[in-house]
């Protein structure tokens, strides 16, 4: 059986489904073939980078559908069946072994917390991807996306009339043509491995090991800050939730519906045990405090373990297909810098290909590659570079700064209508900000610890979240470090105030 369209996606998790619906809204004819659901994805938190994005994106593709879907208040007035968990920033708790967790740690705060949202109606989201993935997918089979599961590619013959896909269904094998695919399979990149394209090593991140489920009834740890209580920019476990350990780091992320979703990614060299429960048992064994927020859980299917290589591929697009920055290089989740690179990726190849009616230029791709590789290899130094000093509060948090002030000056300005087209992730694209960051960072790897003045005077031209100020490891999301901030934009402070009102920053809505 032969069939035809103008884009093949391979793979319908969140990035592989949204790409489908908006192209298929913008009137090409659109194929998504997925293997088998349902499933769990590592990439569950959302950003306030991430939910702009997407607000972009439902706005230029014409897609109010997934407005409600940008914003906790939004998402919960709106879906109440979808489950979701609230997003008000990260959390960090620094742990030693043998010991009970305790707010002091080397005369430095055992804990951060910063702020990405002011009040719970526009706090960012952890999406429950099975669920997730599935209503985008709803959402592109009711466009009139053709939709094939399971279902999965064994060949592809790429050339100048287009790309030829051989289908494996439970029918048989069946023949796909296609003027473009797009490969959104993940860190499996099945098109472009079936291409005889490796992956490379690349030098910046260590070589992990994830262990993880979901669990009912993990308790929070909101009470271990309850003396600081008046000082808590949120709830603590109302965030992306960090615990820094000696051998890597643990994140759990609470859901509504009583699900936490948790895990952890450690050296590769350090794992205790080969087994994902015995590993996950052994090093919470460690970790008193750690260990007694998982003494009433139950996991919901066995635990899983998967190997984090530090590999990039370096072809990523040529003419008739391109690879999603999901699948060019396994980032350590440690930011939640996965999803909104995905959404640019996704953003980007849906220009063109709309543009170029599913057949883009050699140049334009080659323009995307470098693009996506440009920031993938400055979000993996950054990593990188926090996890040289994972277990150690003081370098952590000064050297985390770099994110956190380029997240912040990249949102106020969206917000602000400051950006025009589709943005850099973070401020990849401004060449003095990857400058310095280039050069506190390599001091870094050299087993060097930039000084925090050195750090300060990298973050200041940029920081309009009072990120050069010591707060004692609680950073609000406050409008007056916004409107004290207003001409680095620039902006004057009639602009931000009004950016702010109309973003929902100020007030909660009644």
């Amino acid at each position: 059986m032969k069939d035809r369209c103008d884009v093949a996606i391979l793979g319908a998790g969140f990035g592989g489904a949204l790409l489908a619906l908006m192209l298929q809204r913008q009137g090409l004819s659109i194929t998504l073939i997925e293997k088998g659901r349902p499933r769990f994805a590592i990439g569950e938190s959302s950003t306030p980078l991430a939910n702009l994005y997407l607000e972009q994106i439902a706005r230029t593709f014409e897609l109010p559908e997934l407005l409600p879907l940008t914003k906790y208040g939004r998402w919960k007035t709106t879906h109440p069946e979808l489950p979701v968990g609230k997003k008000r920033g990260f959390t960090f708790f620094w742990h030693r072994p043998g010991h009970r967790w305790s707010p002091d740690l080397d005369g430095h705060p055992a804990y951060l917390l910063v702020a990405a949202s002011p009040h719970d109606a526009i706090a960012d989201t952890h999406w429950y991807r099975p669920a997730f993935d599935s209503y985008l997918t709803a959402l592109a089979l009711r466009a009139g996306v053709r939709y094939l599961e399971p279902a999965r590619p064994v060949t592809a013959d790429v050339d100048a009339g287009g790309v030829q896909l051989g289908i494996a269904t439970p029918d048989g094998t069946r023949t796909l043509t296609a003027r473009f695919v797009v490969d959104a399979t993940g860190p499996t990149a099945w098109l472009v491995r079936h291409l005889g394209y490796r992956p490379e090593p690349h030098p910046y991140l260590p070589e992990r090991v994830a262990v993880f489920a979901h669990f009912r009834n993990v308790a929070r740890a909101d009470a271990w800050l309850n003396a600081r209580r008046d000082r808590w920019p949120y709830l603590p476990d109302e965030a992306a939730v960090h615990h820094l350990l000696e051998e890597g780091w643990a994140w759990v992320l609470h859901f509504d519906h009583g699900i936490t979703s948790a895990g952890l990614s450690l050296w590769a060299d350090r794992l205790p045990a080969r087994d994902p429960a015995a590993c996950w048992h052994l090093i919470l064994a460690r970790y008193p405090s750690l260990q007694a927020l998982f003494a009433r859980s139950a996991p919901l299917y066995p635990l899983r373990m998967i190997p984090e290589r530090p590999t990039l591929f370096r072809k990523l697009a040529a003419p008739g297909w391109a690879l999603l920055p999901s699948g060019a290089g396994v980032l350590d989740p440690l930011l939640s810098t996965g999803n909104p690179l995905t959404l640019l990726g996704v953003w980007r190849l849906a220009a063109l290909l709309v543009r170029h009616r599913a057949e883009p230029p050699a140049e334009a791709l080659q323009h995307y590659q470098q693009q996506t590789l440009h920031e993938l290899k400055h979000t993996a130094r950054l990593l990188g570079a926090l996890w040289r000093v994972l277990h150690q509060p003081a370098p952590f948090t000064l050297i985390s700064k770099l994110y956190f002030a380029a997240a912040s000056f990249r949102e106020t300005r969206i917000r602000l209508g400051r950006e025009s087209g589709i943005p850099g992730f973070l401020l990849t694209d401004h060449p003095t900000f990857c400058r310095l960051q280039e050069r506190l960072l390599q001091r870094v790897e050299q087993g060097l610890l930039p000084s925090p003045d050195a750090v300060r005077a990298a973050l200041e031209p940029f920081d309009v979240a009072g990120l050069c100020a010591d707060r004692d490891g609680f950073y609000p999301a406050r409008a007056e470090d916004v409107l004290e901030a207003c001409h680095k934009i620039p902006a004057s402070r009639e602009e931000v105030w009004r950016g702010l009102q109309q973003s929902g920053f100020l007030l909660a809505p009644a």
